[in-house]
């Protein structure tokens, strides 16, 4: 394809009439620029009105030529072929250079495309010496909506034996991969309710979907430990407070302190945030235990802390209990997208 560039004399049988077509009989004059042969854009020393100089045919050809040189996204042929003058009836020949990449800014986006609206019998010739990759799925990171944790509960003073629950594990969380974890397409020919357009890869070079995105779904955070309790003489009582509850949404651990000494709560777990631990309550020399602050998303809960009796006393002190642990994080792989998509058929 293309009329030779140099070397003897050209005629308009030989040459010209065999790649542009046209006629008989055939005259210079059948063959203006832009005039429905010989294409504007991809020959323009053709002159298009007045005088015309078989010369000027030498190297041109019936088709738009294109040329990527650089790097590009989102590249649309029938776009790039009217803007170097050529239109959707007349041949294209296109080029990617060596080591120039044809991308896309969207997975919803093909790196390189046809477009529709060609006429029939139009065959688009592509020499990629580069590469065409569709764009990578995203890596997405989604939060529970509940399941957080509860705290676990400060302990009565340790003359009671007050038994009190660790914190609670968070729940796990899972799910499916969305269509935004998919990868795009490399090169879509977009025209698929007819076989007019034929798209032939003269060199193949590297056709890549988008590679594929992970959605990860974290768990949600455990419940805090409740605080220890200790005893001091003469009859002081430090009482161990609440864990705080884990998010999502986790309840804050109760504390059982006497009615004339009673420690806090632990609070309630926030969304992404666990609830903060209780207070105990310290009468001088017997000190509670904090309670244990909840975790976070997907984040154990902490520790509460042990009761201190400061000085001697009949009794020991109790421990603090456990924070839960993080529910587990689960995760999805999207699928990666496709070297070539459309009417696929029409492509070789």
């Amino acid at each position: 394809m293309a009329v030779k560039s140099s070397g003897a004399n050209l005629s308009i049988q030989g040459d010209i009439v065999a790649e542009f077509g046209g006629s008989a009989p055939h005259a210079l004059s059948e063959y203006y620029g832009g005039g429905g042969l010989v294409p504007a854009g991809a020959n323009p020393g053709v002159a298009t009105s007045g005088q015309i100089n078989i010369g000027s045919f030498y190297g041109t050809v019936a088709a738009t030529v294109l040329t990527i040189s650089s790097n590009t996204n989102d590249y649309n042929i029938k776009t790039a072929a009217v803007a170097a003058g050529g239109d959707t009836s007349t041949p294209v020949i296109l080029t990617i250079n060596s080591g120039v990449t044809v991308g896309s800014t969207s997975t919803s986006t093909p790196a390189m495309k046809t477009d529709t609206g060609w006429s029939n019998g139009v065959t688009i010739n592509i020499t990629n010496n580069g590469s065409i990759v569709g764009a990578a799925g995203a890596n997405t990171t989604t939060n529970p909506s509940s399941g957080g944790g509860n705290g676990g509960g400060g302990t009565n003073h340790p003359n009671q034996g007050g038994q009190f629950p660790p914190g609670s594990a968070g729940q796990g969380h899972s799910g499916s991969a969305s269509s935004s974890n998919n990868g795009g397409v490399a090169f879509e020919h977009s025209q698929t309710g007819d076989n007019n357009l034929s798209v032939i890869f003269d060199t193949a070079g590297t056709r890549t979907g988008g590679a594929a995105g992970t959605a990860t779904f974290v768990g949600n955070g455990g419940g805090g430990g409740g605080g220890g309790s200790a005893f001091a003489t003469p009859h002081r009582f430090g009482t161990g407070a609440g864990g705080g509850g884990g998010a999502n949404g986790g309840t804050g651990g109760p504390a059982y302190g006497m009615h004339w000494h009673s420690a806090m709560r632990g609070d309630n777990g926030g969304s992404t945030t666990g609830g903060e631990g209780g207070q105990p309550y310290n009468p001088g020399q017997a000190i509670g235990g904090v309670g244990g602050d909840g975790g976070d998303i997907g984040q154990a809960g902490q520790n509460g802390q042990a009761g201190n009796p400061l000085s001697a006393g009949p009794y020991t002190p109790t421990s603090a209990s456990a924070g839960g642990a993080a529910g587990s994080t689960g995760t999805a792989s999207g699928s990666a997208g496709s070297a070539l998509s459309g009417n696929t058929g029409q492509i070789s």
